[in-house]
Parts: C-alpha cells; structure tokens; sequence
C-alpha cells in the first residue's frame, strides 16, 4: 500500500520497515483493517508518533465509511501529535473530523507542494568560493549546528524549541547527527567561520530519502547558496541514503521553490499539515 505513493507514505514506510527489521512493532504503528470482510484485509495504516501519517484509500463511498471510523478510533485510542502530515486530500479530510476533539489548529498549512528527484541534480554555480564543501555534520559541529537549527525551527513551526521540549528536540538532531544524516556547508559571515547552510535527511523508507530542516544562514541569503547547497546535499543524500530525493515546502515559499526547481526537483503532489 505504502509502495503505491513511496514519496507520500516514506513515514510510515520508515517505521515499517523497521518493525521488519527488529522484529518489534512500535507502539506508535497501527493497523487499518476492512470491517464486515470474512478476510479481514488491509484497509491502511496509521504511524502515530511525534506528527501522525496516515495511509488509506482513495475517498469513496465505501471508504468514507472507513474514514470515520479511523477518525473515531484515533480520537478515542491516541493522544494528540504536534501535527497531522502527509498527502493532502486525506490529511485534511481527517483534520475535519478530528477537529472538534483535537482542535483548534495552531496553524493549518492546507496546500504544500511534494517534490521528488531520482536522478543526478542539475549544475549549479557555486555563489561564494570562500563556502566550503557540504559534508556530513559531527558532533563536534553541534554547538555551531544548533543555534542554526533553532532558528530554522522558529522561523518554519513559529516557536522556540529550546523553551517548549528542548529534550525532545536536541535529542532528536543528535540522533541525527550520530546516524550521519545532518549535513552542512561552513562559510565566512562577518570575519566568523559559522554554519551558512544545513539540512537533515529526516526520513529514509522505500528508497526515498526526505529532507527536513533546509536553512541558509540570512546574511547570504539571495545569492544561490540555497540551490548550490540542495544541488550537493541531492548528491550527498543519493549516495549516502536513497536514490529519490524528496521533500514538501509552503507553496507560498517562492525562493525555495526557485532554488528546487533550478536543482531538478519535480513536482509530484500536494502535502498538508495541520499543527497544534
């Protein structure tokens, strides 16, 4: 089912393939099940962890049916994530009937767009010579990573991670950072050597790895470091971790949806986030 839309459902095939591996399902890893079917099959399935994913059918009549009742068993049976993620038309189909529970959103973001590449990125020129090269962040990068993740964080989620689940957060980019999935480019900003771009490979599942957390530092923003950055990280990333690349940004983001299109990222869907 996941296989259908790799790019789409590389959360919950993430945690699937895990399960696979260890042998263990995760508390956060439900199964969908048809109702009323002497074989039971497999109607979806939902990854509730920090955000919640959900793969299920196409809406119809029948699977409306199955929609409200996935809506009533997660209210019932799961606490509220930081925010509802994944392919539009279901996500917000279930934002509507979650609502009266779990609402109100903190932000819905209604219309993000799905980006893929599976092939070498196109050339991009280097802006700034004095950039050095990407490679994979350390933990002796971690005290200059940081404060760059924070302020990607505030400026994309609207607030401050270190004052609202700190734990969690730094928790999280370490983790990141120890499985080679943090990467950064080091510049000059005002006589200073400093983090000037960064990302994380945040999800890799059915050979689709998706980038999270893409920041370049303001000072050099305008310049194409944001392209030249995503056309090496595609290269990092393709031979590191997956051979599609993926992502989804605000639709109303232009400058990055520049600096992804002149790299060779196509657009594949539509993504949807509701926060809380």
């Amino acid at each position: 089912m996941c296989a259908l839309d790799p790019v789409a459902t590389v959360v919950p095939t993430m945690h699937l393939e895990t399960a696979s591996r260890a042998g263990v399902i995760p508390t956060g890893l439900w199964v969908v099940r048809k109702r009323g079917r002497v074989t039971r099959e497999l109607a979806g399935v939902i990854w509730c962890g920090a955000n919640l994913n959900a793969v299920l059918p196409t809406q119809d009549h029948e699977e409306d049916d199955a929609r409200a009742e996935v809506a009533s068993a997660i209210v019932t049976r799961l606490s509220r994530p930081a925010a509802l993620v994944g392919e539009a038309e279901l996500t917000l189909d279930l934002w509507g009937r979650v609502e009266p529970w779990w609402g109100p959103a903190r932000q819905v973001r209604p219309s993000q767009v799905s980006m893929a590449i599976s092939g070498p990125p196109r050339t991009v020129a280097e802006p700034d010579d004095s950039v050095e090269p990407m490679r994979r962040a350390t933990m002796d990068d971690y005290d200059a990573l940081l404060p760059a993740a924070v302020h990607m964080f505030v400026g994309e989620v609207g607030y401050d991670p270190l004052t609202y689940g700190r734990q969690a957060y730094e928790g999280r980019l370490t983790h990141l950072v120890k499985q080679g999935r943090s990467y950064v480019r080091y510049g000059i900003v005002d006589g200073e050597r400093t983090v000037v771009f960064k990302a994380e490979v945040g999800v890799v599942g059915g050979k689709v790895a998706q980038i999270q957390g893409v920041w370049v530092h303001p000072a050099l923003r305008g310049r194409g470091l944001g392209s030249a950055g995503m056309a090496e990280l595609v290269r990092h990333t393709r031979g590191d971790h997956a051979p599609t690349v993926s992502l989804y940004v605000n639709d109303f983001n232009e400058p990055a949806l520049r600096a992804y299109d002149a790299v060779g990222f196509e657009r594949v869907g539509t993504f949807a986030t509701v926060m809380f």
